[in-house]
């Protein structure tokens, strides 16, 4: 039994905005309804709305009971003596009062009509503007008419923040957002994006934040009527359209100068306009060029990230900043020249010995570091990397264990990868720099217990694969000239060939681990009438995150090492021997991948001092090599 259709429970409260009817009505209030009643029946909702506006709403149900009242009331009614059943048999009332009360039920029946039909509907979308746009002309008039006495608008002002707020109920129906285009609301709405009193436009910033927000679409529709769920899609982007065509984000990019975050509200102000950058993001993340480009937002996010104490909207910025530059070449670039790069440094070095004291300040960090590597995409942003002395900190970081240590291995990873002369350039310096004593122990997984405990997001799958990246990164760009290829090298020799230990190790774990999966996939085929194509890039893709990527990686540095030393391939033979494998068990693995067997091409061929443009088939197989290692 549903107890809110027995109740008629509405589905937005209404006791707000509804006018009460006082608890003993007398004869000049029955003139004055009379008179209302006359008069809506003459002029419509018009007329109606402003004697609404006159007597502000009294809620009855909130107001404290007094036993004086019921006293008062008492002393309103009179008797009737002549009454032939006497009060006890028959109303008690005289005729006056009897139609007094009838009135009152009149009334009351009347209100709740309207609140039942006062459900989201097109026409309550009209009847709300309507308010709304007359709440806003009237506060413009009275501010303009009475510039020096704000007492005179105060109560307008008041009047106007009230309906703001009443918009708010739109949000359980998005699918009439077109609703307020058509009405040309939009631009109306924009202009209190600038109003002089910052506690209305923070108002309009919440409205638009709560209109816009991720859940909204999902709002009061069922997950199976889909339908519903593309009407408020559809409601959601229209009203976006509009928002930008009236200048939404120049706005309140405005804003983000205009408000002081040493107040309060001001601050949840800034916060609610990140909100709305991030939402508008996810609706359209082609926006992000026009946010970076034509708007003065980056250069606020990256001086708002300087911040030196940790709050929300350093946070929030951090994280803005950090979807911006997952999304296109052009803003990467335009914050490269806004010096992002070596501010992202900066902020992060604060956190090179210490952790974040709490979550959110985690996440900010992780949001630096992630800025960083959507950067290293670029060539521009290697060379600031560089001189901004990015591989030193970096460096630093991976000798402590925080956090930073855990990401600093991802930010090198993408530093040192690339064909590019940048790339090239790096790898040197990260040699120079000391780098090989920094990484190796890591390679051979030292501290790593540690950190799991410490650190719930070290996940040494990722950790192994980045710092086996790294490794390939300089082998491809050392040549055999090169006194840090033969650095390098002597990693690998050193100490009874432990390094080499360890890569047979990660061999043996990531095939266990592939074979386990390739099983479960069999199984899954075997079921599968038809297999087309996606479904094996699916089961391709399940492999590769269950450890074949790592896998390929482990087998096309053995395979190299071994074309270019002697003593390594020596022992790569014994120790897969006591697994009773082959050193050519490493080629199927590498031919896999397309691209893995071009790599280990390139690496054989820069042992054997050939140059590198010499590597030139598409297949990745030149005439004195195919595919197949040395025994």
């Amino acid at each position: 039994m549903n107890i809110d259709e027995i109740f008629k429970i509405p589905a937005i409260p209404s006791g707000r905005n509804k006018r009460k009817m006082p608890a003993t009505p007398d004869v000049d209030f029955l003139d004055k309804y009379q008179s209302n009643q006359q008069q809506q029946s003459q002029g419509g909702d018009d007329t109606a709305d402003d004697i609404k506006g006159k007597r502000r709403a009294v809620d009855v149900d909130a107001a404290p009971i007094d036993d004086n009242d019921f006293a008062e009331a008492d002393d309103q009614f009179v008797w009737n003596d002549n009454d032939e059943e006497g009060r006890f048999f028959g109303g008690g009332l005289t005729d006056e009062q009897s139609k007094l009360l009838e009135l009152v039920d009149q009334f009351d029946q009347d209100d709740d009509d309207n609140d039942q039909n006062d459900g989201i509907t097109v026409t309550a979308v009209k009847r709300m503007i309507l308010k709304f746009e007359k709440a806003i002309n009237k506060n413009q008039e009275l501010r303009m008419r009475y510039s020096d006495d704000p007492t005179k608008f105060m109560e307008s002002e008041a009047d106007l923040d009230e309906e703001i707020k009443n918009l708010l109920v739109l949000t359980q129906a998005p699918h009439l957002y077109p609703e307020l285009v058509h009405l040309n609301s939009i631009p109306s709405l924009m202009s209190l994006l600038s109003h002089e009193n910052t506690d209305i436009t923070i108002d309009a910033i919440d409205l638009i934040s709560e209109w816009l927000d991720e859940d909204v679409t999902g709002a009061g529709v069922e997950e199976e009527d889909d339908d519903e769920s593309e009407a408020a899609t559809k409601g959601v982007k229209v009203l976006m359209d509009s928002l930008l065509e009236h200048e939404l984000l120049e706005l309140l990019v405005q804003n983000l100068d205009r408000l002081d975050e040493k107040e309060e509200s001001d601050r949840q102000g800034i916060f609610k306009i990140l909100g709305i950058m991030e939402n508008l993001l996810s609706l359209d993340p082609s926006l992000a060029k026009r946010m970076t480009l034509d708007t003065r937002l980056a250069p606020w996010l990256l001086k708002r990230i300087q911040s030196k104490e940790f709050d929300s909207n350093r946070g929030y910025a951090s994280e803005i900043i950090s979807i911006l530059l997952q999304q296109d070449h052009d803003v990467r670039l335009k914050f490269c020249e806004l010096e992002a790069m070596d501010i992202l440094l900066r902020v992060s070095s604060s956190y090179k010995r210490k952790d974040p004291q709490e979550e959110d300040e985690a996440e900010m960090l992780e949001n630096f570091f992630n800025a960083m590597i959507s950067l290293l995409n670029e060539e521009k942003a290697k060379s600031l990397f560089l001189d901004g002395e990015g591989i030193e900190l970096m460096l630093i970081m991976l000798k402590e264990r925080t956090l930073a240590r855990i990401r600093a291995v991802k930010v090198l990873n993408y530093a040192l990868a690339g064909d590019s002369e940048m790339a090239r350039a790096n790898c040197f310096r990260f040699v120079d720099a000391t780098g090989l004593k920094a990484l190796f122990p890591l390679f051979m997984g030292k501290g790593n217990k540690k950190l799991k405990k410490v650190h719930k997001s070290f996940v040494e799958a990722e950790d192994e694969e980045h710092i086996l990246c790294i490794i390939l990164s300089m082998m491809r760009q050392f040549t055999r000239d090169d006194i840090q290829r033969l650095r390098l090298m002597q990693k690998f020799t050193q100490d009874d060939y432990e390094k080499v230990d360890r890569l047979v190790e990660m061999k043996q774990y990531y095939e266990e681990r592939d074979i386990q999966v390739r099983d479960a996939i069999q199984k899954e085929m075997q079921q599968e009438e038809d297999l087309d194509d996606m479904m094996e890039e699916e089961f391709y893709l399940r492999r590769l995150d269950a450890g074949l990527f790592v896998l390929q990686r482990v087998c096309l540095i053995l395979a190299a090492l071994c074309a270019e030393d002697q003593g390594i391939a020596a022992k790569v033979d014994l120790l897969l021997g006591r697994l009773g494998q082959e050193r050519a068990s490493l080629m199927p693995i590498i031919e896999e991948e397309t691209a893995v067997l071009a790599d280990y091409v390139r690496l054989r061929k820069m042992a054997m001092g050939i140059p590198l443009t010499a590597i030139n088939d598409k297949n990745g197989k030149t005439d004195d090599d195919n595919g197949q290692l040395d025994q």
